[in-house]
């Protein structure tokens, strides 16, 4: 029998920008994909929506995306049995057709007592939700049991699954759902998974957890363990680049077997690192345009939207350029009717900047107080320039620091009208 698995749709992110259709667009091509192939169950484990309070415009292409499940012909599939679950929160529309079991994410938490938008979902009949739950159905391949355990916070994660302490049900397939960081599958460096595989509670046929963004597989005590990853590019890193986006489908029966489907409808998006040494900004826009330009000739997979393309420049610029100088705006807007670009331009750094870098290092290491440090910044900066001679820059910072704005700026002023005086006299010669 066959169950699909998608994950992590994020419906409504990228909102007010060019990119707020995908989301829909590709969760929508799952699920039809997903029926055409003849999944019996579809399985979410989690972060439906992006925002834990869509807009109505979300909530109406949620039900929308969600609809053709429940108008399939008679389901093939019958839910027997429910752990920890109240029947009467189970809508009868939500097991027509194709069931869809939910679980909420990170993205859907809402406070203690509050409805969450999956709740909210399953009040309206579009799924089922779990959380420290499970449910039993009969279907022509055997019993099918479906654990569910929704997000919780990372550092209770451990501790909460262990109190849950789900038990497979003798005589039928168990799946155990999970929306969470697990060992080194985490959504990003900043997090902390408190769960390890060998964590995982044992006697599971298939282990199933949403949350992380790229589709990988590993394995827990034995069994599979797979990450679907999302429908929709979130996050823009390199991985996203490389790995296709997608769902999974699962023939259960005598043996598991599974499949990753890739979608169709997703933007092709290109990611490219470039380094410098020592560049001058005109030359930085030419190596950054032809870069673009090079990405845009390579063969295109979905020519019906424009492509995403994100550079990520690091190195050094010459000793007389400065990142501000650089316009990268400038290059986004020239190429914006045939890309979606993003530039980071935050690892380039100027020879000056990190100079100023190792000076603040050194006053910090020296433990001078924060006025003499930053009294050292300014002679330091005007030094650059080639105005330490003209300005007695102390003598204005302590009248600053006394609170005396006036005779400070008079003193700023007093050396302006030189320096100006002089400029004039330059030019009538």
């Amino acid at each position: 029998m066959k169950v699909a698995v998608i994950s992590d749709t994020h419906l409504g992110t990228k909102w007010g920008t060019p990119r707020q259709q995908d989301s829909f667009d590709q969760a929508r091509e799952a699920i039809e994909r997903a029926l055409e192939l003849g999944a019996k169950i579809i399985l979410i484990p989690g972060d439906i929506f992006e925002t834990r309070r869509p807009h109505q415009e979300v909530w109406a292409q949620a039900m929308w995306i969600l609809s053709p499940a429940l108008m399939r012909e008679q389901s093939e599939v019958k839910l027997i049995d429910s752990i920890d679950k109240n029947r009467e929160d189970i809508s009868e529309v939500a097991l027509r057709g194709v069931p869809i079991i939910a679980l909420h994410g990170n993205h859907e938490r809402s406070a203690r007592g509050l409805l969450n938008p999956v709740q909210a979902l399953e009040k309206a009949g579009f799924l089922i939700h779990l959380h420290h739950t499970t449910l039993i159905f009969e279907t022509p391949a055997g019993r099918i049991a479906v654990h569910g355990m929704s997000s919780v916070p990372e550092r209770h994660a451990k501790n909460v699954l262990s109190t849950w302490n789900p038990k497979p049900i003798k005589g039928a397939f168990n799946i155990l759902m999970l929306h969470q960081a697990v060992g080194q599958y985490v959504f990003s460096s900043e997090e902390f998974p408190t769960i390890d595989l060998p964590d995982l509670p044992r006697g599971f046929d298939l282990y199933i957890c949403g949350h992380m963004h790229y589709h990988a597989e590993a394995t827990a005590h034995g069994k599979p363990l797979l990450f679907p990853g999302s429908t929709e590019r979130t996050q823009l890193l390199l991985i996203e680049a490389q790995v296709p986006k997608g769902f999974y489908m699962l023939d259960v029966g005598d043996l598991l077997s599974y499949e990753f489907v890739e979608l169709k409808g997703v933007r092709d998006f290109h990611y490219e690192e470039m380094n410098f040494d020592g560049v001058g900004i005109s030359q930085l826009n030419e190596a950054v345009k032809g870069k673009i330009e090079e990405l845009l000739s390579r063969p295109r997979r979905n020519p019906n939207k424009l492509p995403l393309i994100r550079l990520r420049l690091r190195g050094t610029l010459a000793k007389d350029a400065s990142r501000t100088e650089f316009d990268h705006e400038a290059i986004i807007q020239e190429f914006a009717d045939r890309a979606l670009v993003a530039i980071n331009k935050d690892d380039l750094i100027a020879p000056g900047l990190e100079e100023k870098v190792k000076f603040l290092r050194e006053l910090r290491e020296r433990h001078v107080a924060v006025d003499e440090m930053a009294m050292q910044l300014i002679e330091s900066n005007l030094k650059d320039i080639g105005y330490a001679q003209m300005f007695d820059a102390r003598t204005i910072y302590e009248l600053l620091a006394d609170g005396r704005a006036e005779e400070a700026q008079a003193r700023v002023f007093e050396v302006v009208d030189k320096l100006v005086e002089s400029e004039l006299k330059g030019r009538r010669r």
